[in-house]
């Protein structure tokens, strides 16, 4: 069944003070609504962030606006000559102040018994027309919290999708409906052991690296060609070194496809060339991309990407530059 543009907007617009009502409710106090913005697949509630605002506390909203949608509640409108007059006979009124500017005549959208605010949009006479509402994604940015939400036919689609990606992860976990979120918390788990290890092995092989002093200038080089440690470590690393004297730190790092997650693309390996802001001759930038070919940086600390087949000459090819030049 075809629904027109015009009514999904007037349904989704209802839903959503359905939603922010029942949020409201929850919360304890008045919420602000920044924006709503509708699409054609979703909408987007852009609420200020209050303490209490959990996921929990929303997926409940959730639950309450469907049972709203399913006993049914009228839609009115009111119209007052000013924001002051409307507050007067709605002290609850819920409103974006910063739009309503001045002496102008004021709509209020009332949901019986449940929700009250200002509102010049269309909206549906009753929320059984809303039919099903669905939150699909929130996210906090700064001070605000982003809610998208589908509503009717748009919602029981998106619906349909996310069960059947749901049922996709419980194939690849090995857990069904009722035990995926304990398996998954338990691979998150295991995944940030794992990650800590790694992270502490990749610290240790660092530090292990014999270090080759030009005593002349007193320069040390750091180098080495190391499997699968974290980037963000080498990069850690390097920082440290070329922050603390007059250091020059060429690292490859490579990577077999397993740990790029595509078994089927090429392995490769990342190179780190990284100096002393004091050392002007050499411009890791330059060097990178003279040898490595793919990358690039600033002068003192540049990345590059290579075949892993390439990355011992390419490691000499640069260790052996960077020495003729102290």
């Amino acid at each position: 069944m075809q629904e027109s543009p015009e009514f999904a907007f007037a349904r989704a617009h209802t839903a959503e003070h359905a939603f922010v009502g029942a949020l409201q409710n929850l919360v304890g106090h008045t919420l602000s609504v920044v924006k709503v913005e509708h699409r054609e697949m979703n909408n987007t509630a852009f609420i200020k962030t209050v303490p209490d605002m959990e996921l929990g506390l929303i997926m409940q909203a959730q639950e309450n606006v469907n049972q709203l949608i399913k006993t049914g509640r009228k839609i009115m409108s009111h119209t007052f000559s000013s924001l002051e007059e409307a507050k007067k006979h709605f002290p609850s009124l819920r409103a974006n102040e910063e739009r309503i500017v001045g002496p102008q005549q004021v709509t209020v959208i009332e949901i019986e018994n449940h929700d009250l605010a200002a509102c010049a949009k269309d909206h549906v006479t009753n929320l059984t027309e809303c039919d099903f509402f669905l939150v699909t994604r929130v996210s906090n940015s700064g001070n605000i919290t982003e809610i998208d939400f589908s509503v009717g036919l748009q919602a029981r689609e998106v619906a349909k999708h996310t069960l059947q990606k749901l049922l996709n992860i419980c194939n690849e976990t090995g857990a069904n409906i009722n035990s995926v979120e304990n398996t998954v918390k338990k691979i998150k788990n295991q995944n940030e052991k794992l990650l800590r290890d790694l992270k502490n092995y990749s610290r240790k092989s660092l530090d292990a690296i014999q270090p080759y002093s030009v005593e002349k200038n007193s320069i040390t080089l750091y180098h080495g060609i190391f499997d699968d440690l974290m980037d963000s470590e080498i990069r850690a690393f390097a920082d440290k070194k070329i922050a603390n004297g007059k250091a020059v730190v060429i690292i490859a790092n490579t990577h077999s496809a397993e740990s790029n997650n595509n078994p089927e693309s090429e392995p490769t390996a990342t190179i780190v060339v990284a100096a002393n802001e004091s050392l002007k001759d050499i411009d890791c930038n330059r060097i990178v991309k003279e040898i490595v070919g793919r990358g690039g940086g600033k002068p003192h600390f540049a990345t590059g990407l290579t075949k892993i087949d390439d990355t011992s000459n390419i490691v000499r090819s640069i260790v052996t530059l960077v020495k003729n030049k102290l």
